[in-house]
């Protein structure tokens, strides 16, 4: 590049917004040599110290391995780093992690993610379900004020799968062979949005009024009021636990009631079709790590950059 070139370049700096800039920084770090990434890791590390393997509060500094500080428990005597016990853990190639998470604040497909970063397609693919294990299972504890509970449902996938048991095979994209919506040929996704945008889900087994249950009892303030549509097992478990409930008929048209909808909720579901579209199709089995993906990201919004993804993958928050 030439110094017109370099001028023109850095002119157009002052445009990007503070995602871009991190995303150049991420990128200029991972190129260096990777010791971005672990400083970082370090240092976010350091604000809440444990121990990997005991989750003890007490240790000494035990010197630095592989350009991270290393720690002794003082409570079960072993060394750890800031990445023992994280998803993070023994992976290698290291110097390509923050380019790696930019490719996932970016949803690039498997392929473009190995291509941009460097690395093999297993690998990519190896990775990208290392780094969604702490975000897919990061939730709220609570649902509160107005809660809004709905189902969504999305074909059942075996993509991937070398062998196909219970069914044919059909063509990528197809259509359930019975009529109707069920967890038969389908994954129930039951989705579960307060006003505050705090948004918890769930894989459902079935629809069965006792998964329900197990599902909000949890989760739902008792002093909530429980939007829903007319499902028996929402008022079942309002009714157990105390909790009022409103249900709207959208068969007879009933869209709202006074303040009251489901709106929130069914805007995620579409929100999270359009953005799970570009996939081409998520095996079932993995859904559950898209959904927190998708959370991920629906928390964070424009501020989601490839540090803050990084330090989700070890659980930092």
């Amino acid at each position: 590049m030439d110094e017109r070139e370099f001028q023109a370049l850095s002119a157009q700096l002052g445009a990007l917004s503070e995602v871009q800039r991190e995303a150049i920084l991420a990128a200029l770090s991972a190129k260096a040599s990777g010791a971005g990434a672990l400083a970082l890791i370090d240092q976010r590390f350091a604000v809440q110290p444990t121990c990997g393997h005991c989750r003890a509060k007490r240790f000494t500094r035990w010197g630095t391995s592989n350009g991270l500080i290393r720690y002794q428990c003082q409570d079960c005597g072993s060394t750890f780093n800031a990445l023992t016990g994280t998803p993070l853990a023994h992976l290698r190639r290291r110097d390509a992690w923050l380019a790696y998470a930019q490719a996932i604040v970016d949803r690039l497909p498997l392929r473009k993610a190995a291509k941009r970063v460097g690395i093999a397609l297993d690998t990519a693919f190896r990775w990208r379900h290392r780094f969604l294990e702490k975000p897919r299972d990061t939730k709220p504890a609570k649902v509160e004020g107005v809660v809004e509970a709905d189902e969504t449902f999305i074909l059942k996938s075996a993509k991937g799968s070398r062998k196909i048991t219970g069914r044919a095979p059909r063509r990528r994209g197809g259509k359930a062979k019975k009529p109707g919506l069920s967890t038969e040929e389908h994954d129930c996704i039951l989705v579960i949005r307060d006003r505050h945008a705090a948004t918890t889900d769930a894989l459902l087994p079935d629809l069965e009024g006792k998964t329900f249950s197990s599902v909000l009892e949890p989760v739902v303030a008792k002093d909530a009021v429980l939007v829903t549509d007319g499902r028996a097992a929402y008022g079942q478990w309002a009714e157990a636990a105390g909790v009022l409930n409103i249900w709207l008929n959208a068969s007879k048209g009933e869209r709202s009631y006074g303040v009251y909808h489901l709106q929130n909720v069914n805007g995620y579901h579409a929100r999270f079709k359009g953005w799970l579209a570009p996939f081409r199709g998520v095996a079932s089995k993995h859904l559950a790590s898209y959904l927190g993906w998708h959370r991920m990201k629906d928390r964070e919004g424009q501020r989601l950059s490839a540090t803050r993804c990084l330090c989700a993958a070890c659980g930092f928050g």
